[in-house]
């Protein structure tokens, strides 16, 4: 028998709808919106109300039936809240926002106006797999199975440039991160490695570092709130955590065992416990249709090699979170308020928001 977990896992809300597996979840970071993408195409939007997580309330907005040929495959908002970006197996990429709202900060568009493609950004030959808006907005990153990585530069007016096109990895590209307060992006891959760039500014973007010991698939990346680590996932089964020991050089320094099959997604949450070296909490899923939620830590580790002393507890465990389906994305929600509360996406074509107590 399992030993007691010091917290729970508790279903909020079930978030029915799309026609087919829902592959991915993306809280606005502004506003009371929580979206979902599925392989029917689809966006849904989902808004929410409530202080704390004992008291969400959540209801359907309206579907944004975004015209993609094939499976919208993830979803990103600018951290502005006003747009958001859809990755697509057609090989484009989406932007949306709401009529009337223009580049504005968050005004000028009724709750209610409809959301329409303000752009399409083509280039990649294959199907995407991944999008996400950089810590500014500036820039948004692509990644496909065509094996190549995009940064494309915000312009306004919806206008995007293609600052580079990254050739570093050798197959299928599966997810691209930001760090949270810097230009650094991450890709992972099913060559099982992790690649970083940084933009030169006399050059172009390059690859400065890359990390390797997945020992199959990486499916997911995840910065740290403070930037200091990244948490992978894979098809290895495991969660590996990569420290920044020096500016452009990072080591993994723990590898988190516990789930059964294939890790597709990984969230970090922002830390509320004010301990000393606490990191947040790291929130994992996958194959094995179970939610790990892990208590990170961190203290000095007294040597010269930069490496910090990481811990790491499992506090809360979930089994068949979705049914017998997989699970393939978690997402913790990013208000002030409800750090507790997170939401997840599944095969079974549901998005479910829970909470940790």
């Amino acid at each position: 028998m399992a030993p007691e977990l010091p917290a729970q896992i508790e279903l909020i809300a079930q978030l029915e709808g799309h026609d087919d597996r829902a592959w991915h979840i993306a809280w606005n970071p502004t506003r009371p919106i929580l979206a979902s993408c599925s392989a029917d195409k689809s966006v849904r939007l989902y808004r929410y109300r409530g202080a704390d997580a004992s008291a969400l309330a959540f209801s359907h907005d309206t579907t944004i039936p975004t015209g993609h040929a094939k499976t919208v495959r993830a979803i990103a908002w600018s951290p502005s809240g006003t747009t958001l970006a859809t990755a697509s197996f057609d090989a484009n990429i989406g932007v949306w926002e709401q009529e009337g709202n223009g580049d504005g900060g968050g005004g000028g568009a009724d709750e209610g106006a409809a959301w329409e493609c303000v752009s399409l950004l083509e280039g990649h030959e294959t199907e995407c797999k991944s999008v996400a808006y950089s810590c500014a907005g500036n820039l948004l990153a692509s990644c496909s199975r065509d094996k190549t990585v995009w940064v494309w530069e915000v312009h306004p007016d919806s206008d995007f440039e293609c600052m580079g096109v990254l050739m570093e990895h050798s197959q299928d590209v599966k997810c691209v991160a930001w760090h949270p307060t810097e230009e650094i992006l991450a890709s992972a891959s099913y060559d099982d490695t992790i690649k970083l760039y940084l933009d030169d500014p006399s050059e172009d973007w390059f690859c400065f570092t890359t990390l390797s010991g997945h020992t199959s698939t990486v499916w997911t990346l995840a910065f740290s709130p403070d930037g200091r680590f990244l948490a992978s996932g894979s098809e290895d089964a495991t969660v590996r955590i990569w420290e920044r020991v020096q500016e452009h050089k990072w080591e993994c320094v723990s590898v988190l065992e516990g789930h059964e099959r294939s890790v597709y997604c990984v969230s970090w949450g922002k830390n509320t416990d004010g301990r000393e070296g606490a990191l947040g909490r790291l929130a994992s899923t996958g194959g094995d249709g179970m939610i790990l939620v892990w208590e990170m830590r961190a203290s000095p580790s007294g040597t010269d090699s930069g490496k910090s002393t990481l811990s790491h507890e499992i506090v809360a465990r979930l089994s068949q979170a979705h049914g017998v389906s997989d699970v393939n994305s978690i997402v913790w929600c990013p208000r002030k308020g409800l750090e507790n509360v997170f939401a997840t996406a599944g095969d079974d074509g549901v998005v479910k928001v829970w909470k940790v107590v």
